[in-house]
């Protein structure tokens, strides 16, 4: 017969057994590797290897409207939290490591004060990273351009928001720059504004601009990803002119391809090309290949294109499952890999393109 004492010892290794349970359960469902998929069924030609919802901690765990995303040369993987207004840093495996920005205004409404100190950022939209780490971001409603370390330190700012730029951006009040998306090749930054690309060198100093209000080729309406090819040439996805367009890196138009037409800025050819349609083009990256990812939003797809602008193949679909899209917004690349803001999916999503 089972004693009084053998019962309780029985009672409190089974009450031990159901604390370790519960405390593996609620392990498992805190963990932030339960915002984290590893791989997946290709989808029309769209094969997951990583889907990322966010950090898995913290007062904001998961993504709200991520914009872009990039891999730095240190393969780490940077997602801009736009609504949420910070970049959260992943592993190249999905491991969330840290997170940057918060939110400050530099350009307040009359009556108000600005909030705004190194690093805090209002809105960001786009971003990239150099060879050396460093990253650059695009803060959007701030009308400038925020660069900070590898590991998340603010560095500088550029253009001063409350100045001029060259002949004049779209910046509020018409000073610094509404910018869009960054791209940086060697010792210079090129800019996307809401009407022209702004060029700086990587410390701040204005170069160049070019570019103009209008729909005739080499002008622009609201364009919302900008990536250099490897032979300087800036593409350019000129969202509301649903089109692409590449230019040397002076300014001078090479091609232009979308609504069913391609346009040669060389020779001035114009050709019908029934394959050269986007809804509406956000984003945009250079393959190692020389290949170029335009992400179209409209579509819920990824168009790859030649180096000179021919349509080589169309992946996706509209969904929530990995592999599929919605609203995808901004694209980074690096080997065979691409990593897209899936933005209406809250996610960021590391695909290979099946071809």
């Amino acid at each position: 017969m089972m004693t009084a004492r053998q019962g309780f010892g029985l009672l409190a290794v089974a009450l031990a057994v159901l604390l370790i349970i519960l405390l593996l359960v609620l392990f498992l469902l805190l963990s932030p590797r339960g915002l984290v998929t590893q791989g997946g069924a290709a989808v029309a030609g769209l094969e997951p290897v990583l889907t990322i919802e966010g950090p898995g901690r913290g007062s904001e765990p998961t993504f709200r409207r991520p914009m872009d995303a990039a891999i730095g040369s240190n393969d780490r993987i940077y997602v801009v939290d736009s609504d949420h207004n910070r970049i959260a840093v992943f592993t190249r495996r999905g491991r969330f490591l840290f997170e940057f920005g918060g939110f400050g205004i530099a350009k307040p409404l009359p009556g108000f004060d600005a909030t705004w100190e190194g690093g805090l950022l209002n809105f960001p939209l786009g971003i990239d990273v150099d060879d050396r780490g460093d990253v650059y971001v695009a803060d959007f409603r701030n009308d400038q351009i925020q660069v900070f370390d590898a590991e998340g330190e603010f560095l500088r700012r550029f253009p001063d928001p409350t100045k001029r730029v060259g002949q004049g951006g779209s910046g509020q009040d018409g000073t610094g720059i509404a910018v869009t998306d960054v791209a940086v090749a060697g010792d210079h930054v090129y800019a996307a504004d809401s009407y022209q690309v702004v060029v700086f060198t990587t410390r701040g100093e204005f170069v160049r601009q070019f570019g103009r209000p209008g729909v005739e080729p080499g002008a622009f309406d609201r364009p919302n990803g900008i990536a250099v090819a490897p032979d300087g040439t800036v593409i350019v996805a000129d969202s509301n002119n649903a089109r692409i367009q590449a230019f040397s890196p002076e300014g001078q138009l090479k091609w232009a391809v979308g609504r069913g037409v391609h346009v040669s800025g060389i020779t001035g050819e114009q050709r019908d090309d029934s394959e050269a349609v986007f809804g509406l083009p956000r984003g945009v990256a250079v393959l190692d290949d020389g290949t170029i990812a335009v992400v179209d939003s409209f579509e819920y797809e990824i168009v790859l294109l030649s180096d000179e602008g021919q349509v080589l193949g169309r992946f996706g679909q509209r969904g929530a499952s990995p592999g599929q899209l919605n609203l995808p917004n901004g694209i980074g690349a690096a080997g065979d890999l691409v990593i897209v803001a899936d933005k209406e999916n809250n996610r960021a999503q590391l695909l290979r393109l099946v071809k």
